[in-house]
């Protein structure tokens, strides 16, 4: 194998970890910061209600902000908006040690917001520009792995909290985000910019506008398939553990174990579905398939007929089944985006996720408080099989009105 072939399969696996590390750290920060107001209620005086508050807010400035976000990757480069990003975000982890009202971290929540507004746009410019076609849906997988990761590390920040209390802990999460900004700007030019495809079509006069753009059938499908895929994720990872414990009479820490369990085999999954995604063609059917195998496992525990030494078999495998579309999802997506605009699409497209992460949890607390927790599965059932059909329709669509994939 000659230095030629070796040296770009390295600089790709270099900007995959990066790009895959810097969207770990994303989804740290979404719970590590819910973790530490968990941590400061006592002695910031916050009610549950303001901590649920604060958190929708969170996400509801970044979904906001997303698209705009996806204007500035694509006028001024994913490099420095993605550093910029991490180290907001960081920097407002450790503006937490200093907050002490509502009122402080309503602000906190909102440069938190703005922060996180930036990784879907930012991230996936770098991989389309900069990764080998070939290798394009491995580094989706490891850009999804890292996400699941990155939720599953956030529990630390309770050890922090026992060594070094809440300011320290505080302070100290800051620093992945501080460190990784860096990191991604020592290794710039192993990224390659995007703007190049942009640049050629606006040269051509064939560069459509951000509304001509964004009301394109597939793309707008695509806004609604992620706002739907957030509404079922989001509903099981906060509410699935007091479900559980009052449907099958299981202890929380059972319960919690079985979350886990299900977060594994997701992660599990986007693993083994980028090595799919890179070997087919049809990428709607591997969707389909994996959302319909994952409401089938999602029926029996909805029913709430099963003995509980089947639910973490059916947890395992329904997590798996979801999580294994999530590159084949990311590929189809790419297949929708015009050359030098994956950052306005991505922005857009992605800030599907912060709308149904803000609008799917009150429903799933109202149902709980209801007293009809099965009815969480039910609906995540629903979710699955509608976006099952949906991902079929986007592929049709897309296919009809021959948009060229964004090759940058």
């Amino acid at each position: 194998m000659s230095a030629i072939t070796v040296e770009p399969a390295r600089r790709d696996v270099r900007v995959i970890s990066l790009v895959g590390i810097a969207h770990g750290t994303s989804h740290y920060y979404q719970l590590a910061f819910v973790t530490m107001l968990l941590i400061m209620r006592d002695r910031a005086g916050l009610s549950f209600e303001q901590i649920g508050l604060l958190g929708g807010m969170f996400y509801g400035v970044s979904g906001l902000a997303q698209t705009g976000a996806g204007f500035a990757v694509d006028r001024f480069g994913a490099r420095p908006i993605l550093a910029g990003g991490l180290a907001t975000i960081g920097i407002a982890m450790g503006l937490v040690s200093m907050a002490h009202s509502f009122a402080g971290f309503v602000a906190i929540a909102i440069i938190a917001g703005l922060g996180n507004s930036i990784f879907h746009p930012a991230d996936f410019a770098l991989i389309n520009a900069s990764v080998n076609q070939k290798r394009l849906g491995r580094a989706f997988s490891i850009h999804g792995l890292g996400g699941s990761l990155g939720w599953a590390a956030a529990p630390v920040m309770y050890f922090l909290n026992d060594l070094v209390g809440p300011s320290g802990a505080a302070l100290m999460g800051a620093v992945p985000g501080l460190l990784m900004a860096s990191l991604i700007w020592t290794f710039r030019n192993d990224f390659v910019d995007h703007r190049v495809a942009a640049r050629a079509r606006a040269a051509k006069g064939d560069d459509p506008s951000p509304m001509s753009l964004f009301m394109q059938g597939p793309i707008l499908l695509c806004l609604g398939y992620f706002a739907l895929v957030a509404a079922s994720s989001v509903g099981i990872q906060q509410f699935a553990v007091p479900a559980w414990h009052g449907m099958f009479g299981v202890s929380e820490s059972f319960a919690a174990l079985c979350l886990v369990v299900f977060v594994v085999g997701s992660a599990a999954g986007v693993f083994v579905g980028g090595f799919f995604a890179d070997r087919v063609r049809h990428h709607d059917r591997v969707a389909a398939i994996g959302l319909l195998a994952a409401a089938a496992f999602t029926l029996p525990i909805a029913m709430h007929n099963i003995p509980v030494f089947l639910l973490m078999p059916l947890l395992a495998a329904g997590g798996f089944s979801s999580g294994m579309t999530g590159p084949s999802r990311d590929m189809i997506v790419r297949g929708t985006t015009p050359p030098g605009a994956s950052g306005k699409v991505f922005g857009f497209v992605y800030s599907g996720l912060d709308v149904g992460s803000f609008l799917a949890p009150p429903v799933f607390g109202w149902l709980m408080s209801q007293g009809v927790p099965a009815m969480i599965f039910w609906i995540a059932m629903v979710l699955y099989l509608l976006n099952a059909g949906l991902v079929m329709v986007i592929r049709q669509a897309s296919t009809s009105q021959a948009v060229p994939a964004a090759a940058e």
